[in-house]
């Protein structure tokens, strides 16, 4: 059966998070809500704007490692790394230009991660928490400063990393508060991120 009018496809693959929001306002000029596209995204920019104002004033960008994936080992890609940069951190593997790609453990072992956020692409909290006796039985987990320090977290990556959408800045306000805890609070959602201290504990 044919179409009464022709079908416009908007093609949505942003990298940064400024193309996400982006998109929003392509999808608000397509479907006639350009002024709430407007709205929604200066909110989401004064959020992000927040983030960083906040974060620049940090004394230090910890050494941040970011994990889609335990087995194989693969880091955070894409709007990731940026996420880990705005949210006043040290991102080591992988960068803004980049997808997610494979890591080497003894690599991982030589960055000294100060702290570790496994984020398995697609996943929740629950399902990520899985794949955690994948990295503790590595040799030389243990000695990792994150772990050492109770810095590491498994994040809900279906919500908050994996998928391009506006609240990837729920993501990059919840990354700023594991990365500085000093300057951050409330951001986490419930349910949202766990953290490894010995026994697991929810944070948020």
């Amino acid at each position: 059966m044919a179409l009464s009018t022709k079908p416009q496809v908007l093609s949505l693959d942003p990298q940064y998070l400024g193309d996400v929001l982006e998109d929003v306002r392509r999808v608000g000029r397509a479907t006639g809500r350009e002024a709430e596209a407007a709205a929604l995204t200066a909110r989401l920019q004064q959020r992000i704007d927040a983030v960083v104002n906040l974060a620049s004033t940090a004394a230090n960008k910890p050494r941040t490692l970011t994990l889609e994936w335990a087995d194989p080992l693969m880091c955070g890609g894409h709007w990731v790394p940026e996420m880990v940069d705005l949210g006043g951190g040290t991102n080591f593997f992988g960068d803004k230009e980049t997808g997610s790609f494979r890591l080497d453990w003894n690599d991982i072992v030589a960055s000294q991660p100060e702290v570790i956020i496994l984020m398995p692409c697609g996943f929740e909290v629950k399902r990520g928490l899985q794949d955690v006796p994948l990295l503790t039985s590595k040799e030389g987990w243990d000695d990792l400063p994150a772990v050492r320090n109770g810095r590491v977290y498994v994040i809900d990556a279906s919500a908050y990393t994996s998928r391009s959408g506006p609240r990837l800045v729920t993501g990059l306000e919840i990354m700023a508060e594991m990365l500085h805890p000093d300057l951050f609070s409330g951001n986490i959602p419930q349910g949202a991120a766990f953290r490894l201290r010995g026994q697991l504990a929810r944070v948020g």
